[in-house]
């Protein structure tokens, strides 16, 4: 296998997988290293860095959402704290 034949895979310091270049399609076929990236398993990309993008989209979709600011409700009525 040559260097040209596959490729790590990295998104956020964190190794998704590697893309092996397909020897029965002019594609690379993805192969999770990381749970997360289990989606992605088998998957077919025409070059690595479409699979790189996908394993960035869905490390963006699983990453935890930042709860919004809750106000004070004292403040929204305009009360003082006591």
């Amino acid at each position: 296998m040559s260097a040209s034949e596959a490729y790590v895979i990295q998104t956020g310091g964190e190794t998704a997988g590697i893309v092996v270049r397909d020897p029965q399609n002019p594609s690379y076929r993805f192969f999770a290293s990381a749970r997360r990236f289990y989606p992605l398993e088998g998957r077919l990309f025409c070059e690595p860095f479409e699979a790189e993008q996908a394993a960035k989209a869905l490390r963006r979709e699983q990453l935890p959402r930042r709860p919004a600011a809750r106000q004070n409700p004292l403040r929204q009525s305009g009360a003082e704290a006591l």
